[in-house]
C-alpha cells in the first residue's frame, strides 16, 4: 500500500480526476438551450462535490507523504549527527586522558632522571587459578626490554615485572601472581617487608606482606612500597595499601594483607623501566 502512494502515483491520480471531472462538465454545460443546462448544472453539482472531496482527499494524503518522507530525512539527518558527536565526543575523551597520563608520566620522570622508560600497551591480560599474566607490545625487536624489568602505570605504581622477551611482544607476571617477590617499605615508618604473591590471596586479588616481627609498626592503611633493595625494582614503586595485619598460624610473627595500588586487568597503557640507578 506504501509503495502505492508515492508522490508521482498520487499526482497521476489527481490529475486524472481533474480532467475527468473537467471534461464531464464542460460537455454537460457547454451546448444546449436553457433548460438543458440548467438540469446539466443540477445533475453535475454531486459530482462536483464528490470530485472535491476526493482532490481534498487526495492533496492530504500528497501531504501526508511529503511530510513523512521530510520527517525520515530529517530523523536520518539527526541519527548523523548523533553518531558524529559521540565520534567527536570519544576521540576528545580518549586525548584527554593521554594527555593526562602525559602530564603524570612527564612528572613521574622529572623526579626520577634516573629511569629509562618504555612505553607500552597492555595488549592481553590472562588469569587462571595459579597465575595472573599480562601481555605487552614491546619485544627485543622494538625496545631494549628484558626479564626481570619493572612494569609501571604513568605515576609510578608497580603493575608487574617482564618474565618473557619475545620479538614483538612480552609477557610479565601482575604483582599478585604467586612467582612475584619484591623487598618492600611500610608506612611513614619505613619498616622492612616482603611484597608476595600467594595462592589464597592471589584469588582475592590481594597479596601478602611477609616477614613482619612483633615489633614492627603496620598499621591499615599504610602504603606499601618497593625497598630498592636487590636490585630487581627501583626504590619508591607504589605496591599498594595494608589491609590488615594478622599472626601467622604458628603463632611466631606476623603478615599483612594488601591491596594492590594498580588491580591486575586495570591498566592499559603502562611504562617499562629498562634501566635506573640502583642502590
Amino acid at each position: 500500500m506504501k509503495s502505492f502512494f508515492t508522490k508521482q502515483n498520487i499526482a497521476i491520480v489527481l490529475a486524472a480526476v481533474l480532467i475527468a471531472v473537467v471534461a464531464f462538465v464542460s460537455t454537460g454545460t457547454g451546448r444546449g438551450d436553457g433548460a438543458i443546462t440548467e438540469w446539466g448544472a443540477r445533475a453535475t453539482r454531486p459530482l462536483k462535490s464528490a470530485s472535491s472531496a476526493i482532490a481534498r482527499t487526495f492533496e492530504t494524503i500528497y501531504g501526508y507523504m511529503y511530510e513523512y518522507e521530510k520527517v525520515v530525512a530529517e530523523n536520518e539527518a539527526l541519527k548523523q549527527t548523533i553518531a558524529d558527536y559521540r565520534q567527536d565526543y570519544r576521540e576528545y575523551t580518549e586525548v584527554s586522558e593521554e594527555n593526562a597520563r602525559l602530564r603524570a608520566l612527564l612528572g613521574f620522570v622529572a623526579r626520577h632522571d634516573d629511569y629509562t622508560i618504555e612505553q607500552a600497551t597492555i595488549n592481553m591480560w590472562g588469569a587462571s587459578n595459579w597465575s595472573s599474566t599480562f601481555t605487552v607490545s614491546r619485544g627485543s625487536s622494538n625496545s631494549d626490554i628484558k626479564v626481570g624489568d619493572a612494569v609501571i602505570t604513568e605515576t609510578g605504581v608497580l603493575v608487574g615485572r617482564i618474565t618473557k622477551v619475545g620479538a614483538t611482544e612480552s609477557i610479565g607476571v601482575s604483582i599478585i601472581d604467586t612467582t612475584f617477590s619484591s623487598g618492600a617499605l611500610i608506612g611513614e615508618s619505613g619498616a622492612d617487608g616482603v611484597a608476595t604473591g600467594d595462592f589464597r590471596y592471589m584469588r582475592e586479588g590481594l597479596l601478602k606482606l611477609e616477614y613482619l616481627t612483633d615489633d614492627t609498626t603496620v598499621l591499615a592503611g599504610d602504603t606499601v612500597v618497593t625497598s630498592g633493595k636487590g636490585g630487581m625494582f627501583p626504590e619508591g614503586l607504589v605496591i599498594g595499601t595494608v589491609q590488615g595485619v594478622m599472626k601467622n598460624s604458628a603463632g611466631i610473627g606476623m603478615y599483612g594483607i594488601i591491596v594492590p595500588e594498580s588491580s591486575p586487568g586495570s591498566a592499559s597503557f603502562v611504562y617499562i623501566v629498562t634501566d635506573f640507578e640502583r642502590i
